[in-house]
């Protein structure tokens, strides 16, 4: 009868050397596995982000009206005031479920740039005294530029709104809007205002 050999001390040696090498790369991989995960779960949240903060630009900007407010001074502002890097206006859609809340339709809203963040403001009533609340929403961050441009009626885009030897028109054809995100680059937007006709842009 033969007798059983058993592991040497050398083979035992390789066998836990092998095994700690498998482990080390099955190790890496899971951990490299990881984090694309979380990274790609964190450009996904953005990506929404992103889209939820477009979704809410374009449905403000598109119901723009003509109705100018006065503001916490007393002074009448117009419909819409806009400049290079913020815009504000006054908007329909503010939900009204079957009228139930005594208040407008109608708000008004400004959108700006903020330490890197898209910020919305808006207020609870059109008219304005000294004490009427300002409401700020962070939409969208890592935002490094902002900027707006308005068509006008002869088919140009200006970078002030109103802008001068036109006061005669109160809103703007479409304004487009330009954002400049970390990492992701330049996104370019056109939006038409309601019951304005659009020109071709140059």
């Amino acid at each position: 009868m033969r007798n059983k050999r058993g592991f040497t001390l050398l083979e035992i040696l390789i066998a836990l050397f092998v095994f700690t090498i498998v482990s080390i790369i099955m190790v890496s991989a899971l951990h490299n596995i990881s984090n694309t995960q979380s990274a790609t779960e964190k450009q996904s949240a953005r990506l929404d982000q992103l889209q939820l903060a477009m979704l809410i630009l374009s449905r403000d900007i598109e119901q723009t009206i003509n109705r100018p407010i006065l503001n916490s001074q007393g002074a009448q502002d117009g419909p819409l005031i806009g400049t290079k890097n913020s815009i504000t206006f006054t908007h329909a859609g503010l939900a009204n479920p079957l009228g139930q809340l005594h208040r407008s339709t109608l708000q008004r809203a400004r959108y700006s740039l903020k330490n890197d963040t898209l910020v919305r403001e808006t207020w609870d009533v059109l008219d304005q005294t000294p004490d009427s609340q300002i409401h700020a929403r962070n939409l969208l961050n890592a935002v490094s530029e902002l900027h707006f441009e308005y068509l006008d009626d002869k088919g140009k885009f200006q970078t002030e709104w109103p802008t001068v030897g036109q006061s005669q028109i109160p809103l703007p054809r479409a304004v487009r809007v330009s954002l400049t995100i970390k990492k992701w680059g330049k996104l370019s937007q056109l939006y038409l205002i309601s019951g304005q006709g659009l020109a071709k842009p140059p």
